[in-house]
């Protein structure tokens, strides 16, 4: 550890050969690497030197670097022939002279990555067309090389067809994370795409076509099948967790694609109503009892932030499909009006479906946000609001949200018990 502040602070001065040695022994020793900007260039230089041909971290299995215009030329010293995990970041803050060399290096870089023992790689660049046309080539060569071992893919750049293909038949990738949309000839069985993929992200308006293609692929998979009844055939069957960023309306056309997935755990639907003028979601009290229906695992539900607006068609009964169908649910946040909220709360309470809902259910907690919900009632409301809840939700233990309402009503929650 000393050999390695002493090359850091004082890279000008050329290091004993006692100096070198412990340097090499501490770095042959090291198996996890977060880098950033510790080195500077002149102390890459002499180690580069000192090692013309060769990684400086042998032994190196998980690599994580922040790529600096300073640091990239130095690339062959951190590639480990043993890397199993990679996450390479470039970020704009980092302003480089000339970017094509920056954007070559990198290249250069990924193509003599050797792929096959690594299990996760993560390329995380600028969006911008220069940075992502010109790692297309490397990125979508080096994605082609990927063997059986790789579970977790993540890179924000375009993929040749022929690079998107080759992923659709991993057989052991559990978690994607897409920039393009589908192919546009998938060249395989569609029932055999994705075997074990369980976690899907979604962040661009181009990734979500993704789920129309589900949708027919499915579709065609099981042609003898009512076209309004969701097959449970096709494609990522084997999904539990899916985050989807959302800028277009989430109505049920949009939600359908969704609901072919029935081994959903975790669903997010990262949506932009709360800093957006309008209210994108358009989803109704019938639409969420299908949801519902077809999602009975979903234990973490997230519909996106609700906007000050309060023009929701959901009203507390669409909480009801949730409590009644989703057994497992411990976090729910999704758009409903407010506008009458104790008499609809005092209506739906007489629901008979929620008599068969157990007094103390078994399982975790459940929590439900609040967040920018705008709720406006008086103290006199907090008990019968707070009581209305928990009869839609015997398990509930924490609203979550700030401001001096949803204060008051967990402090009910606590007093009650």
């Amino acid at each position: 550890m000393a050999a390695v502040t002493w090359l850091v602070s004082d890279g000008s001065v050329q290091p004993t050969r006692t100096e070198w040695y412990k340097f090499r022994r501490y770095a042959s020793w090291m198996r996890r690497l977060y880098f950033n900007s510790r080195f500077p260039e002149e102390v890459l230089r002499l180690i580069s030197t000192n090692l013309p041909n060769g990684t400086l971290f042998p032994g190196l299995r998980d690599l994580s670097w922040v790529f600096q215009p300073h640091t990239l030329p130095f690339y062959r010293l951190f590639l480990s022939p043993r890397l199993t995990h990679s996450s390479l970041y470039y970020s704009p803050a980092f302003r480089a002279r000339n970017a094509d060399e920056v954007f070559s290096s990198i290249a250069s870089m990924i193509l003599e990555l050797d792929t096959l023992p690594l299990q996760s790689f993560r390329l995380g660049c600028p969006t911008h067309v220069q940075a992502s046309r010109s790692l297309e080539s490397a990125v979508s060569s080096a994605v082609l090389r990927w063997g059986p071992s790789l579970t977790s893919l993540s890179v924000s750049v375009p993929l040749s067809d022929a690079a998107v293909q080759h992923i659709l038949r991993l057989p052991n990738l559990t978690a994607w994370r897409p920039m393009d949309g589908p192919p546009r000839v998938p060249d395989l069985s569609l029932s055999d795409a994705f075997p074990r993929l369980e976690n899907l992200v979604l962040e661009t308006e181009e990734s979500l076509q993704w789920l129309p293609f589900f949708e027919a692929a499915a579709r065609r998979i099981a042609p003898e099948q009512e076209t309004h009844t969701p097959p449970n055939r096709g494609p990522c069957q084997k999904l539990i967790i899916l985050e989807c960023w959302v800028q277009d309306p989430v109505d049920i056309a949009f939600m359908t694609p969704i609901t072919l997935f029935h081994g959903l755990i975790n669903l997010t639907l990262v949506s932009y109503c709360s800093t957006m003028p309008g209210c994108i979601f358009s989803l109704t009290d019938d639409n969420i009892e299908k949801i519902t229906t077809a999602l009975p695992r979903l234990s973490e539900a997230i519909f996106g932030r609700v906007c000050s607006a309060n023009s929701c068609r959901t009203t507390v009964s669409s909480l009801i499909s949730f409590s009644i169908h989703c057994k497992s649910l411990v976090y729910l946040e999704i758009h409903f009006n407010t506008t009458n909220l104790r008499s609809d709360l005092d209506s739906v309470s007489t629901d008979p479906r929620l008599d068969n809902l157990p007094s103390f259910p078994e399982g975790e907690p459940f929590s439900l946000s609040l967040l920018d919900v705008p709720i406006s009632i008086s103290k006199e409301d907090i008990g019968p609001v707070a009581r209305g809840f928990c009869r839609i939700f015997p398990q509930l233990e924490r609203f979550e949200g700030i401001g001096t309402t949803v204060e008051e009503l967990n402090r009910w929650l606590v007093d009650k018990e």
